[in-house]
C-alpha cells in the first residue's frame, strides 16, 4: 500500500468558496478526487479507456497527469492525506470501486449532477476521518501541502508508518501492521519531530527558544535559544538517524552548546561549554510530560511503550 497527499481544488483555482463546496461534497459522498470531466455518450459508468479517449480529445495527453496518477497509483487500502479551506486535516482509506471492483480498480468516473459542479468527477470511494487536532500531523506530512500539485506520494518511509498509526487509532482497529522495534521512541521520530522534543525539554529548563532561528538553512545546529535569568546563549544541534555527533567541534564557540544525538553516537571530547543530551534521559522526560509533548510525539511515546 502507498500513502498520498491530495488537494482539492476545483477548476485549479483557489476561490474558497468553490473549495469548500467541493470538499463538502468529497465528505457527503465519501470520495476524494480530481476534475477533468468529459461528455459521455452513454450512461454506463465509463471504463478507464473510454475516459482517456474522450479526456484526450478534450484535453491533450499533458493535461491528463493528475487523473493518470489517481488511476494508475491510488489503490484499495492506500491512505490520502488531505484538508479543507480551514486547514483542518483528514485522513482517508481508500476502497475499491463498486462499479470497477471486477478488474480491481480503485478509480471510477462518478458523473452526477453535484460532482460536476463541484468538479469532482475522477475519484477514489473513502472512509473519511477528520484529524482531532492540528499536532497530530508531523512536519513531514504537513510540509507535503506545501507544493501546488493536486496529488503526489509521501514517501517518507517515518510518515508512511505514523499514517499507519494514526488511521488506527482513528479507526478504532488495526487495519495496518505496525512492525515491532526496540522500544526507543527515537526509531519512529522524524527530525523535525526530535526537534521539537528537544525545544520543549530546553524550555521545561527555562530556555527560551528563539522561533526565528528555527531555519533549514542554518549551518550546523537548529536553533538558538537564551536564558532569561543569566541572559546566557545557546545554540541546539540535533541529529537522527546514524549521523554521529562529534562534541570536540564545539570547543570555538562562546556559547553553550547543546547537543543531541537520538540513538546516543557521540565522539570526541566535550570542552566546558559542550551539553550531551542523553537519549534515555530524554526519551523518559517525554514519557513523564506527555500532556505538553506534541501529539504526533505522544501517540509514537504511548505506542512505544506498550513496546517496553
Amino acid at each position: 500500500m502507498a500513502i498520498h497527499r491530495i488537494h482539492i481544488r476545483p477548476t485549479g483555482g483557489d476561490d474558497e468558496r468553490d473549495f469548500a463546496r467541493s470538499f463538502a461534497y468529497c465528505l457527503s459522498q465519501g470520495v476524494l478526487g480530481v476534475g477533468w470531466q468529459v461528455t459521455p455518450e452513454t450512461a454506463q459508468p465509463l471504463s478507464w479507456e473510454e475516459y482517456e479517449k474522450l479526456a484526450t480529445a478534450k484535453y491533450g495527453l499533458e493535461e491528463l497527469s493528475r487523473v493518470r496518477y489517481v488511476h494508475d497509483a491510488v489503490k484499495a487500502g492506500d491512505l490520502l492525506w488531505t484538508r479543507d479551506t480551514q486547514g483542518k486535516y483528514f485522513l482517508a482509506k481508500v476502497e475499491p470501486s463498486p462499479a470497477a471492483a471486477a478488474v480491481g480498480e480503485a478509480w471510477e468516473y462518478l458523473d452526477t449532477e453535484e460532482g460536476r459542479a463541484s468538479d469532482v468527477v475522477n475519484v477514489v470511494r473513502c472512509r473519511i476521518l477528520p484529524v482531532p487536532n492540528v499536532d497530530d500531523v508531523p512536519g513531514k506530512i504537513v510540509a507535503c501541502f506545501r507544493p501546488t500539485r493536486t496529488i503526489q506520494p509521501i514517501v517518507n518511509e517515518t510518515a508512511v508508518l505514523y499514517s499507519k498509526l494514526l488511521w488506527n487509532q482513528l479507526a478504532a482497529q488495526d487495519e495496518f501492521a505496525i512492525p515491532v522495534q526496540e522500544p526507543d521512541l527515537f526509531v519512529y521520530l522524524d527530525a523535525e519531530s526530535t526537534e521539537d522534543v528537544i525545544f520543549v525539554f530546553l524550555q521545561s529548563e527555562g530556555w527560551i527558544v528563539i522561533p526565528n532561528s528555527r531555519k533549514a538553512d542554518t549551518m550546523g545546529y537548529e536553533f538558538i535559544a537564551i536564558h532569561p535569568r543569566t541572559h546566557e546563549r545557546a545554540i541546539v544541534q540535533v541529529k537522527t538517524g546514524n549521523t554521529a555527533l562529534d562534541a570536540s567541534c564545539w570547543a570555538a564557540f562562546g556559547e553553550k552548546v547543546f547537543l543531541f544525538q537520538a540513538h546516543g553516537l557521540y565522539t570526541g571530547v566535550p570542552t566546558g561549554n559542550v551539553v550531551l543530551l542523553a537519549p534515555e534521559a530524554i526519551a523518559a522526560f517525554v514519557q513523564s510530560n506527555l500532556d505538553i509533548m506534541p501529539r504526533d510525539v505522544r501517540r509514537w511515546a504511548e505506542f512505544a511503550r506498550t513496546r517496553a
